[in-house]
């Protein structure tokens, strides 16, 4: 009876020895180049090469770029010509561009982009477009760019375009001859955010992205300008920002089939996701995030919010909104300058009283505080 048991004990033994090994060996071919790995093709502007200020937005491609890479999609990246493009190096500090510089091959890709042609010639099973200036001076039209992107929409493939990315969308067209775009839910950095953040490039623009989607009868649908907003129509996915990027990537993994690995989200992802939350459900939002998790955000971005937003608010819901939202963000952010923001802005809104007690509880936070003449002439 004992010798019967050890014998099953063996066997038993050496199936799931089998069973371990065989999965092992599976799961490193489907992880690994050259395996059965799906591929995405990450298209880039090559415009930075012509004008460096006007180029792909590397912010975009690191955050998209690193999340196909922790769910171990093989990956190439495209620009229209091919070959290097500039690599910017003012946000090295930041640590996932660092972790995308130092521990990926990705430094390697954009010193030797594939041409767009040359990407025809390959298998992808989606296709990732990057935003930046740079996008809507040569996606739109470099032909062999658009012949390519056109082979993923008429093959019903996974298509996710961000921020400006959109624009090489506009004059895709479909085997009817109609526009891909047309009666899809399509969102892009928006024609809001363009004439209040692109003023030093607006005029050399070819084209404006939200206005050329619909032209082409896109049904274009939008956040607040700054806040994360992603628009899903079958395979085609469409996101409003640089905030946007690292879900639209996400999304992306899904229309693959894909379940996205759990990640905490980039701080300036998360400082506008919580921004979004405080206009929809209340400042307090800001105070349980400052108490609980202040690590996650970027004090900066939050700022930036509060400078920016009230003067893009157009109905006077949205003005009380943002007026509490930027004394919200006062209250972490302690800074001369913002402070002088608020006590103007608080003015310009016609709350004058608002405005003497942030001018007295500024003179109480920062030594020496002071008002411009044009701002102290109207308290």
């Amino acid at each position: 009876m004992m010798n019967k048991i050890v014998t099953l004990i063996l066997l038993l033994t050496l199936f799931l020895s089998d069973v371990i090994l065989n999965g092992m060996a599976f799961a490193d071919s489907t992880s690994k180049k050259g395996g059965t790995a799906k591929r995405v093709a990450m298209l880039i502007s090559g415009h930075g090469n012509v004008d460096e200020t006007l180029s792909y937005d590397l912010e975009e491609l690191v955050q998209s770029y690193l999340i196909f890479h922790r769910n171990q999609i093989d990956i190439d990246i495209v620009t229209p010509n091919g070959g290097p493009v500039p690599v910017k190096s003012n946000k090295d500090d930041v640590p996932y561009v660092s972790t995308f510089k130092k521990d990926t091959n990705a430094l390697a890709m954009l010193a030797n982009t594939l041409s767009a042609e040359q990407a025809s010639q390959r298998h992808y099973d989606a296709l990732f477009i990057v935003g930046g200036d740079g996008a809507v001076f040569d996606l739109p039209f470099d032909q062999n760019t658009q012949k390519w992107i056109t082979t993923f929409a008429h093959g019903g493939k996974p298509i996710a375009a961000v921020c400006h990315g959109p624009a090489a969308l506009v004059d895709v067209k479909m085997h009817d001859g109609s526009y891909f775009v047309a009666n899809k839910l399509v969102n892009s950095f928006t024609f809001v955010e363009d004439h209040a953040f692109k003023k030093e490039n607006i005029e050399k623009y070819p084209l404006i992205t939200q206005t050329e989607l619909e032209k082409r009868g896109a049904r274009f649908v939008a956040n607040r300008p700054m806040l994360p907003f992603v628009a899903i129509d079958e395979n085609l996915i469409t996101a409003q920002n640089p905030t946007s990027v690292a879900k639209a990537a996400e999304t992306l993994l899904l229309a693959m089939g894909i379940q996205p690995v759990a990640r905490q989200a980039y701080k300036d992802e998360a400082s506008m996701e919580l921004i979004a939350k405080a206009r929809n459900m209340g400042v307090s939002h800001i105070d349980f995030a400052m108490l609980h998790t202040p690590e996650r955000y970027d004090m900066m971005y939050l700022a930036l919010y509060g400078l920016y937003a009230f003067p893009l608010a157009e109905t006077e819901q949205d003005k009380t909104i943002e007026l509490q939202i930027m004394e919200k963000i006062g209250e972490y952010f302690k800074h001369p300058q913002y402070a002088t923001h608020m006590i103007n802005t608080f003015l310009n809104a016609g709350d004058r009283e608002k405005a003497k007690f942030h001018f007295e509880l500024a003179k109480q936070q920062f030594t020496d505080f002071s008002l411009p003449e044009a701002i102290s002439n109207k308290l």
